[in-house]
C-alpha cells in the first residue's frame, strides 16, 4: 500500500500536481503560510537528495499506513476487517489525495485508544503532533471530553437525535448561525457565505448523498446493537460518540462545505472501528464479513468519483 500510494502517477489524483509544486518550492509555500511545519521540514530534507516528489509521497504514505495498522492492532481483536474497510473507504482519500490529513487520521485512530483508556494526555499529545501535519487536527480536541463509560437510555436517545438535529440546523439554522454576534467566528462564517454567493467557492455538499446516507444508516444499525458489539470491543462507546459528532458536523456545517468535509472526514475515520462491529451482530461470522465485503465494494464505487478518481469506475 505504501508503494501504491507513494509511486502513483502525478496527475492521477486531484492534488498530486499541487504537492509536486509545493515540494519543489517549499520555501515559497512556507513563507506564504500554505503548508504546515512538517511539510516544510520534510521537503527541505528530501530536496537535499532529490526533487522527485514521489519520495515525499512515500514518506507520508509510510507514516499514514503504518500508524493506522498499529492503531488497528491496538483497538481491535482482528485487523483483517478494519484493513478491508480502510482500503475501500479511506486509503485513496487519505494516502493518495489528502496525504497530510492521512497522517493526522492515523494519529487520531491511535488517540482513540488512549481516549477510551482515560489516557487523555497521550491522546492530546497525538492530536497536537497531528497539527504539525495538518492544522485541522486541532478540530479533534473536543473528542478528549468523551468517556468510554456505558451510557443510559437517555444518553442513547440524545446521541440518536444528533443527526436529525444536524438537518434542522442545516435547513433552518444557517441564518441564525451567521447572524450570531460571536467575535471571529461569526465574521468567518459570513465571509465563507459571501465567497459561496460570489462563486469563489465551488465545493458543495449534498446532505442526502448516498455515501453519507449509507454511513448514517450503518451508524443507527450499530447503535441499536451497541451492547452486543461492546462485548467484543470495549472501546465501542467512545467510537459511537465520535462518529455521531462527525456525522452531525457533516450536515450542520454543510453550508461551509470545505470546512464540513475536512472536519467530518477526520472524525469519521473512526467508521473503520464502528463498521467492524457489524461482524458481531449476526450469528454466522462469515455472513457478517460477507456483508462488509459487499459494503466495501459499494462504498468504493460510490466514493471514488468524490475523490476526483471517477475514471477508475467507468468501465
Amino acid at each position: 500500500m505504501v508503494l501504491i500510494a507513494g509511486l502513483r502517477e502525478i496527475g492521477l489524483d486531484p492534488d498530486s500536481e499541487n504537492y509536486e509544486y509545493s515540494f519543489q518550492h517549499y520555501y515559497q509555500s512556507s513563507e506564504m503560510g500554505m503548508v504546515e511545519p512538517s511539510f516544510t521540514l520534510i521537503s527541505a530534507v528530501l530536496n537535499v537528495f532529490t526533487d522527485n516528489v514521489h519520495l515525499l509521497f512515500l514518506v507520508y504514505a509510510f507514516l499514514g499506513v503504518t500508524i493506522k495498522l498499529y492503531a488497528f492492532k491496538k483497538n481491535l481483536q482482528c485487523i483483517f476487517v478494519p484493513m478491508m474497510l480502510y482500503i475501500s473507504f479511506y486509503f485513496v482519500l487519505h494516502e493518495m489525495t489528502q496525504i497530510r490529513a492521512g497522517v493526522v487520521s492515523a494519529l487520531f485512530l491511535l488517540a482513540v485508544y488512549h481516549i477510551a483508556k482515560k489516557e487523555k494526555r497521550k491522546a492530546l499529545l497525538l492530536i497536537i503532533v497531528g497539527s504539525f501535519f495538518h492544522y485541522s487536527s486541532l478540530a479533534l480536541l473536543p473528542t478528549l471530553m468523551f468517556g468510554n463509560k456505558d451510557f443510559n437510555r437517555k444518553e442513547n436517545i440524545m446521541i440518536a437525535l444528533l443527526i436529525p438535529l444536524s438537518y434542522l440546523i442545516y435547513f433552518g439554522g444557517i441564518s441564525m448561525l451567521l447572524n450570531t454576534d460571536i467575535p471571529l467566528i461569526g465574521n468567518k462564517l459570513a465571509i465563507y457565505q459571501q465567497a459561496m454567493e460570489k462563486g469563489k467557492m465551488t465545493v458543495n455538499i449534498n446532505v442526502f448523498d448516498p455515501v453519507h446516507f449509507v454511513s448514517v444508516m450503518l451508524f443507527y444499525y450499530t447503535l441499536y446493537f451497541r451492547k452486543t458489539i461492546t462485548a467484543f470491543n470495549e472501546n465501542y462507546n467512545v467510537v459511537i460518540k465520535i462518529v455521531a459528532l462527525g456525522l452531525f458536523l457533516h450536515t450542520s456545517l454543510a453550508f461551509l462545505p470545505v470546512l464540513a468535509l475536512r472536519i467530518s472526514q477526520l472524525y469519521c475515520i473512526v467508521n473503520i472501528f464502528l463498521f467492524s462491529g457489524i461482524v458481531y451482530t449476526v450469528k454466522q461470522k462469515w455472513m457478517g464479513i460477507t456483508i462488509l465485503v459487499l459494503l466495501s465494494i459499494f462504498q468504493m464505487y460510490l466514493a471514488l468519483p468524490h475523490y476526483g478518481l471517477g475514471d477508475i469506475v467507468r468501465f
